[in-house]
């Protein structure tokens, strides 16, 4: 018996195995998928889905699953990345950022974010550091975009870059300097120390200046002192400048041309931001042109100025912020209906008991005789007597209705632009009807009816109208640069409920939802939450006969319906891409006085010109480095003794003979038996040997 049990198991097994091999490739994997996304188990469903797409790439039920559950794994671990990155722990945020942005590589926050987590434990796993000084770094690259380098204290630094490490760090010396005399005697001598050619226009002011300044510096006493007597500098080379009036700024200043490219800021707008915040002045006159086609600003201006505006570019052109909002309707519905009793009539029957059409029910006699007695108003007959009761209804009735409405939408938005997205279905709904036109014939007539009786009877046609059903959702994000994101949403949500009886005729259940909400990133909020709960108690029957506790439910028919309805709308905001405020962006810069534009200083122009000076030096040096090493020795030959070459040549003799009784004892052994003539003997007699 048991061996029977086994082999009939074994046989449903070999049966079942077919129909398993011939199911859609993937679907044991997409199956632990659903359960996994059931559960938010985003990063197993990530992998369970991932296998289904590999064994069958073409089915888009797969695809739709696998983007989905990769899209929440990495906001999931941005979630733990922003937990640890506000706890202190840069490594473990570092991680979760470089797990968000291994599942979605199009999260660019995930990228900035995992690289500012790496600078910030350098920064705090360096010795020299402290506390202090990591919560500084911390609060400076809060908003810092990938690409920025902090620069170090205790100094400035360069347009350059990295090159001022070349750049040594000299300084000139601190000085009291006091003079009292003419004014282009005190410029030449300062720029005699400076190592400078001065070089005066020709309507230069002849003038007395009395200065006395303590610890300063020669470039910085010519720097106030120019200030002060209105006159400026114009660089003509490394090593020389020439000076001159205020008045001969048009005059003598140059002006550069550069062409700005811009990434994200229209380049209209670019320029009406920076025609407002550098206007013209005296001696300046820029010239802003915008190139639409290549999003580009080309100026014409002083070079100060110039990299004013580069700045001001830098600060504003940046990235714009994209936001999926993902927005959960849950909808919960309950109904309980019962109805249990005996209804004796109807409406209509009560209300006419004892009539002529309703009601009737005849024990004995003629229903002629009654109708006829009554119609008369005169009393029965004995032969026509009847007993008037009216009809009854039994009812037994219960209905329980629960309905769960669950709508996830993700709908991605560019910060400041409304996005809109609707899903559902149009239903047809019947707005009004025309009346029927055309001679509408009687019944016996050979005429044929009018157009619109042949079409839709004689009541006229139906006006239709196509309604929205379904979801529609509207948003407006603004993102701040703490990531927190401002939102102006409208949510409607229309469903049909019944058609009351008739097609065109349907009844729909409406939730609208408009408001402005701001909302930290990857952090739900509920928007709406509604709770209705609806009792209803009736009952129908005789008024008298209905009262009595038990025997009244022979005579009426009560009637219960409780409605239960529970909404819950949620919006959470998944920042992909955000603007990087930097610290450089909130400096202040020197712009100039309001009658003269900003000017180089002559301390900045000698650092440079030294800087460049050291630059030169060194690219001088040379870089390939050259080794001679000592002539190699002749070599030369010197012939072997001669005892030595007799023992190669016997060594030689011995190993050819060797070979030789090799070749011969191999030869014997595959040689056939007959004479060691072969031409001129036979072959040998049988037992013969040689």
């Amino acid at each position: 018996m048991p061996a029977k049990i086994v082999a009939l198991f074994l046989t449903l097994c070999l049966l079942a195995s077919p129909v398993s091999a011939f199911g859609p490739k993937g679907q044991k994997n997409f199956k632990h998928g659903l359960e996994f996304e059931a559960a938010q188990q985003w990063e197993k469903a990530v992998e369970e889905f991932a296998l289904a797409v590999a064994a069958q790439p073409s089915n888009a039920e797969y695809q739709l699953h696998y983007r989905r559950s990769v899209f929440n794994a990495s906001q999931l671990f941005m979630q733990q990345g922003a937990t640890s990155f506000e706890r202190g722990d840069y490594l473990g945020a570092y991680n979760s950022f470089r797990r968000a942005y291994g599942y979605d590589s199009s999260n660019e926050l995930a990228r900035s974010m995992m690289e500012r987590a790496l600078r910030l434990q350098v920064g705090k796993d360096t010795p020299e550091g402290n506390d202090a000084e990591t919560k500084d770094a911390a609060a400076t690259n809060k908003f810092a975009p990938a690409n920025f380098r902090p620069a170090p204290s205790g100094g400035a630094t360069s347009a350059k870059g990295n090159d001022d490490s070349l750049a040594s760090t000299r300084t000139e010396h601190l000085q009291v300097i006091t003079y009292s005399g003419d004014l282009e005697d005190f410029i030449k001598y300062l720029a005699r120390q400076l190592r400078l050619n001065v070089v005066f226009d020709r309507d230069f002011p002849k003038r007395n200046v009395e200065v006395d300044l303590q610890e300063v510096t020669a470039a910085q006493a010519l720097d106030y002192t120019f200030l002060t007597q209105g006159v400026f500098f114009q660089k003509l080379s490394s090593r020389t400048i020439l000076v001159a009036d205020q008045l001969k700024r048009p005059q003598y200043q140059q002006l550069v041309l550069r062409t700005f490219y811009l990434f994200n800021v229209d380049p209209n707008e670019a320029r009406t931001l920076i025609q407002a915040s550098i206007p013209p002045q005296a001696g300046r006159q820029p010239v802003i042109t915008a190139n639409k086609s290549t999003n580009s600003l080309t100026i014409r201006d002083t070079p100060e100025n110039i990299k004013l505006v580069g700045e001001l570019l830098k600060s504003i052109d940046k990235e714009r912020s994209e936001v999926v909002m993902d927005v959960n309707i849950y909808e919960v519905s309950r109904s309980d209906l019962m109805q249990l009793g005996n209804q004796v009539g109807t409406a209509e029957s009560l209300g006419n008991l004892g009539g002529l059409t309703k009601g009737l029910t005849i024990f004995g006699g003629s229903r002629s005789v009654v109708t006829q007695g009554l119609s008369a108003a005169a009393a029965p007959t004995a032969l026509g007597a009847a007993l008037i009761i009216p009809a009854m209804t039994l009812n037994a009735l219960q209905r329980k209705d629960a309905t769960r409405l669950v709508a996830s939408t993700q709908v991605h938005a560019f910060d400041g632009e409304k996005s809109t997205a609707h899903i559902g279905q149009r239903v047809p709904v019947q707005t009004a009807t025309v009346a029927a036109y055309g001679s509408v014939s009687s019944g016996d007539s050979d005429k044929q009816p009018g157009v619109t009786q042949g079409l839709f009877g004689g009541n006229g046609y139906p006006v239709i109208q196509y309604e929205k059903t379904g979801l529609t959702l509207e948003f407006t994000p603004q993102v701040f640069p703490n990531l927190d994101v401002q939102v102006k949403m409208s949510i409607k949500s229309n469903d049909v409920v019944s058609t009351g009886g008739a097609a065109l005729t349907p009844t729909f259940t409406e939730r609208n939802i408009e408001g402005t909400a701001r909302i930290q990133n990857n952090r739900t909020m509920m928007i709406a939450s509604v709770a209705q709960n609806q009792q209803s108690r009736g009952r129908q029957g005789l008024p008298i006969l209905g009262l009595v506790p038990v025997l009244g439910r022979l005579f009426t028919a009560p009637r219960r319906n409780d409605q239960q309805t529970d909404i819950v709308i949620a919006v959470t905001p998944h920042v992909m891409r955000a603007p990087a405020v930097t610290p450089s962006d909130e400096e202040v810069r020197p712009s100039g006085t309001m009658q003269t534009p900003t000017s180089e200083t002559l301390e900045a122009m000698l650092q440079e010109t030294r800087r460049e000076e050291q630059l030169a030096a060194a690219r001088s040096i040379p870089t390939n480095r050259v080794v001679e090493l000592p002539d190699a020795e002749a070599t030369s030959f010197v012939p072997a003794p001669k005892s030595l070459m007799n023992n190669v040549v016997a060594r030689e003799v011995r190993d050819n003979a060797s070979k030789d009784a090799i070749y011969e004892s191999a030869a014997s052994t595959t040689r056939p038996r007959y004479a060691t003539d072969i031409n001129t003997a036979g072959p040998l007699a049988p037992g013969a040997s040689v």
